[in-house]
């Protein structure tokens, strides 16, 4: 082969290679081979199984009012269709595109004669011939453009159950402290009465009842103090539920002493991979960016159009067919399209650099949920043993108290401690369950489990 032809080979192979769509290969990451707090547990991971193990139907009519009413998911499901819309715009960008035109024009000369008439009519189709992929890379970065949007539709499912979730046990969580600070005024309303009672049969001093006084007052003041923060709590609620504040909500029972908990199959730390949309959805702009560099090598090499157009006018009786091909150089301008690859490129490093983080973030997330769930079980154990230490306590100190051998303070201080050891438990169970939905979340949930 004489050195002419080695050449004109060598150039035909280099721009055969620039029409070659890039491969996607996931960049090395480090993998846990597994949790640092392993999980064991079977459990049912799809939203209306999990979910359900809660067994509060009040609960799930609320995640539902959410995903139908919250902004966020109008906003992201606004964002999906926006990038399906683009996706059927480069798909169109592949096709033949057709055009018509009609015109008509009347004149006359300036010093005078008739006027005439003329118009004319046309179809015109043009298709650039994909010889160097740029089209088709256009078209991988929309539709990778929109699976990452679907994507995120996704997170911003499990972010609304998870936020509605979160504010119905605040609310939830709020009721049982108020029915506990009623009862808290109900006891110290009828330790007002005793002291007041023994004081005027001068079996009591006057500090006591004092004491007794001061009492009831703090927890009067106290129940002001839980129904505001109540109204802020259904006020936030309604707020996600796109309402105004006030709006009627849902009927949301206390919290339940010992509510039931599901259990979390965590799975292997490799899965979280195709188990979080997030993830997915980073994982697809990636590719994304992959596309959108192998579209600006593209555009360095020649296109080539087919064109053609069916006229027929006023001036010419019989219609008219033409039929053409262009052909364009932008490679040319090859300062400015190198710079644009250049910066597509960074953008695909810069992709790589969030997708590790998002990764690594995840992984974050699990070990802090899952060492947060075997903490909180613990603390909650040894609470309950508090809870029931703090309430022998207490009736021992009333007991002392009708029997004359202590005074009110004592008796007061030990139902306080009771009722500190009772809100305890009640912050340690919303913890659990704030714990679950975030663990939950942090998962990936259900939707895209296998």
């Amino acid at each position: 082969m004489d050195k002419h032809k080695r050449w004109t080979w060598l150039a035909l192979a280099a721009l055969l290679a620039g029409c070659q769509a890039t491969p996607y290969q996931r960049q090395p990451l480090l993998t846990p081979a597994q949790w640092a707090q392993p999980d064991a547990a079977e459990q049912n991971m799809s939203r209306e199984a999990w979910w359900g193990g809660f067994a509060d139907p009040a609960l799930l009519r609320v995640l539902e009012q959410a995903r139908s009413r919250n902004p966020d998911l109008e906003i992201a499901l606004l964002k999906l269709r926006k990038a399906q819309l683009e996706a059927g715009l480069a798909d169109g960008d592949a096709r033949p595109t057709l055009s018509g035109s009609l015109s008509g024009n009347r004149s006359r000369p300036l010093d005078g004669g008739a006027w005439s008439s003329s118009h004319s009519a046309g179809l015109k189709v043009d298709y650039e011939v994909d010889l160097w992929g740029r089209l088709d890379a256009a078209q991988r970065s929309a539709g990778e453009a929109f699976a990452a949007s679907r994507y995120d539709q996704i997170s911003a499912d499990l972010l609304s159950d998870s936020a509605a979730a979160g504010l119905y046990w605040d609310i939830a969580a709020q009721k049982s402290r108020l029915a506990l600070t009623e009862a808290a005024l109900a006891d110290a309303v009828r330790m007002q009465a005793l002291a007041h009672s023994r004081r005027k049969a001068g079996a009591l001093a006057e500090q006591d009842a004092t004491q007794a006084d001061s009492e009831a007052l703090a927890q009067r003041a106290s129940l002001l103090s839980q129904r505001e923060e109540l109204r802020k709590k259904e006020n936030a609620l309604a707020l996600l539920l796109d309402a105004p504040p006030g709006a009627q909500l849902p009927g949301i029972p206390p919290l339940a002493a010992q509510p039931p908990l599901p259990g979390i199959a965590a799975g292997l730390p490799g899965d979280l991979l195709r188990r979080r949309p997030d993830l997915q959805a980073a994982e697809a702009r990636l590719r994304a960016k992959l596309a959108d560099a192998d579209q600006r090598r593209a555009d360095f090499f020649p296109r080539f159009s087919l064109n053609g157009d069916l006229s027929r006018g006023s001036a010419f009786p019989a219609a008219q067919l033409g039929l053409g091909a262009t052909l364009s150089l932008p490679f040319l301008d090859w300062r400015r399209l190198d710079l644009k690859l250049k910066s597509s490129e960074a953008d695909y490093q810069l992709a790589e650099a969030e997708f590790r983080k998002t990764l690594y973030g995840a992984y974050r997330e699990v070990e802090e949920g899952l060492d947060g769930r075997r903490r909180l079980a613990a603390s909650a154990a040894l609470q309950s043993e508090a809870l029931r230490l703090a309430g022998r306590n207490a009736q021992l100190a009333q007991s002392r108290y009708r029997a004359g051998e202590t005074d009110m303070q004592s008796w007061l201080e030990a139902a306080r401690g009771e009722r500190q050891a009772r809100e305890k438990l009640l912050d340690l169970n919303l913890e659990r369950l704030k714990n679950l939905a975030y663990l939950y979340k942090a998962l990936g949930g259900g939707a895209l489990s296998a």
